[in-house]
């Protein structure tokens, strides 16, 4: 069975950041995408926003750091018995 292919372009730049993430010399070009891109609506995705933005940084964020460690404190750790 085949799968469907498009084709893409990609400068000499482009191409060698993709060829540098190719874990072996007979992984193609989608496995690496496949592995290195996360899927829309996961929590790499997620975690990848945060790092593009730098969401840390924002301000706020402390009020919100302090109220999930005070909910934390009045729940327990809930993965300990």
């Amino acid at each position: 069975m085949h799968e469907h292919v498009k084709t893409i372009t990609l400068d000499e730049e482009a191409y060698s950041l993709l060829k540098a993430w190719k874990r072996k010399g007979n992984e193609s070009f989608s496995q690496v995408v496949k592995r290195v891109i996360p899927a829309s609506g996961t929590l790499a995705a997620f975690v990848n926003y945060t790092e593009i933005h730098q969401t840390d940084r924002l301000e706020g964020n402390e009020v919100m750091e302090s109220a999930i460690e005070e909910r934390s404190e009045e729940k327990g750790e809930p993965w300990m018995l």
